[in-house]
């Protein structure tokens, strides 16, 4: 077989292939013998049907388009390989001969992956996202736990904003009440805005025994009535003031595993600075990777580019039908225009694009290499996340196919590691702190063998399973 390769632009080539007589009569020969499959004539068992008598009963040419329809797309792969080309995206077809005794001769037009040089990708120069706590916000998680243990009393006095009142509530449109609004003995919190706002404005001053009536717009996305004037029946049965628990240490073992207020306090204090640095380095490693892309110009496969706006569209319209609503609707939902989605998906796309052809490139630069216990690794993590076994993870991956995909996740997040590890960063939180705060390994402690425990987990479901069996 030989291919010759025309280079269209940066991201496109054309292959033309031909193939000798001698492959084309053997690809006909075997199509022949499928076929034959399914022929019955009399004289012949079935599969044994000679090709001569097979193209008198169905055709030469039903022969010729069954050898192609199985050769064709072999013949393709197996140039893409002699030629080192790595396509992405559906080649077109340019069919010129597919004859037994001429051989056979086709071009595959394809989008391919850009060729470039990357730069340094050490010290590049970025300062550390705000990780630090201060008391003011332990102070206010503090208060809101004391607001969720809060009980309310009655009160003898006139209500006011903050307080809750019972009430009953009947809603009339044109006279006629709407059945759906009609509630009765229910909590309302002052200036909730849980029913319309100008009940908010009504409640303060009032007193347990008040009914009032007021109208008032009802939303516009209320069924049936919306936007319409209504109606509002209030009858005020009692008022209630929130009282704050002590702070003291009885409250810290009420509302905690802790023993008093000061370690409720350093508790607190410690579960914000975990989840503030978690979120600080995630947003490190974002904006080291944008730094090392924004130095690299190159160009972009339209394929690939579509095929991850198409992902992420369908990543929405999946999270849609979760909901139980259509694709539009969550959109309106969300106050989205659908136009601009469309575009902010095509821009981010483009984004992902680069980077990932980026970390592609950084990874085969730099030798990242992924061994199997990282996979293990990696669906351990996917099963504890999902609360699943690791091996229905591992089903899933290997009847999907994506375990190339896995691989290519983790090479591209050693990747970013490698780029944040060689980055000259200004501040951030010191090894030992993340070590206490259980974000990186202590290198004086044992590693877990994830591999290992993988392995133990599934040997035990295979154990219980023999067990349910028996």
């Amino acid at each position: 077989m030989k291919t010759t390769v025309e280079r269209l632009d940066p991201v496109k080539v054309k292959l033309t292939i031909e193939v000798e007589p001698a492959r084309m009569t053997r690809a006909f020969n075997l199509a022949a013998k499928h076929l034959a499959e399914n022929v019955q004539l009399k004289g012949f068992r079935k599969g044994k049907v000679p090709r001569r008598l097979l193209e008198a009963q169905i055709g030469k040419d039903a022969v010729a388009q069954h050898a192609m329809e199985d050769h064709l797309g072999t013949f393709y792969a197996e140039a893409l390989r002699a030629e080192d080309i790595h396509a992405v995206g559906q080649p077109e077809i340019d069919l010129d001969t597919w004859d037994e005794a001429e051989g056979a001769k086709f071009s595959a037009t394809v989008e391919v992956r850009p060729e470039f040089d990357l730069p340094d990708h050490t010290r590049i120069g970025v300062t550390h996202p705000e990780w630090d706590v201060d008391m003011e916000e332990v102070e206010s998680q503090i208060e809101q736990l004391r607001d969720r243990f809060a009980e309310l009393d009655e009160v003898d006095r006139p209500a006011q904003k903050g307080d809750y009142v019972t009430i009953d509530l009947e809603v009339t449109v044109g006279g006629e009440p709407i059945e759906d609004a009609t509630v009765e003995d229910a909590l309302y919190e002052i200036g909730s805005g849980g029913v319309t706002p100008k009940l908010d404005d009504e409640l303060p001053g009032v007193v347990a025994g008040s009914d009032l009536t007021y109208t008032d717009d009802l939303p516009d996305d209320y069924p049936e009535h919306g936007g319409e004037e209504a109606e509002f029946l209030v009858k005020v049965k009692d008022v209630r003031a929130k009282t704050l628990p002590e702070l003291d240490d009885d409250f810290a073992l009420t509302a905690s595993e802790f023993e008093s207020v000061e370690e409720l306090r350093a508790g607190i204090r410690r579960s914000l600075l975990r989840r503030k640095v978690q979120e600080a380095r995630h947003e490190l490693r974002a904006s080291v990777l944008e730094a090392f892309v924004a130095r690299i110009d190159i160009p972009l496969p339209p394929s690939m580019i579509e095929a991850e706006k198409d992902f992420r569209i369908n990543q929405v319209k999946q999270q849609a039908e979760q909901y139980g609503v259509d694709f539009e609707q969550l959109l309106q939902m969300q106050d989205v225009d659908p136009e601009q989605f469309e575009r902010n998906a095509a821009a981010q796309a483009e984004q992902s694009v680069k980077a990932q052809l980026v970390l592609d490139a950084l990874a085969r630069e730099i030798d990242v290499t992924v061994e199997p216990r990282e996979v293990d690794e990696e669906i351990y993590r996917q099963a504890m996340t999902r609360g699943v076994e690791p091996q229905k993870i591992a089903q899933v991956i290997e009847q999907q196919g994506s375990l190339p995909v896995l691989v290519s996740d983790i090479m591209r997040r050693k990747s970013i590691d490698a780029l944040v590890e060689a980055a000259a960063i200004e501040g951030g939180p010191d090894d030992a702190l993340l070590v206490e705060l259980g974000l990186k390994q202590d290198p004086d402690q044992p590693t877990i063998d994830v591999a290992r425990t993988v392995g133990d987990i599934q040997a035990a479901i295979d154990e219980q399973a023999a067990r349910a069996e028996a």
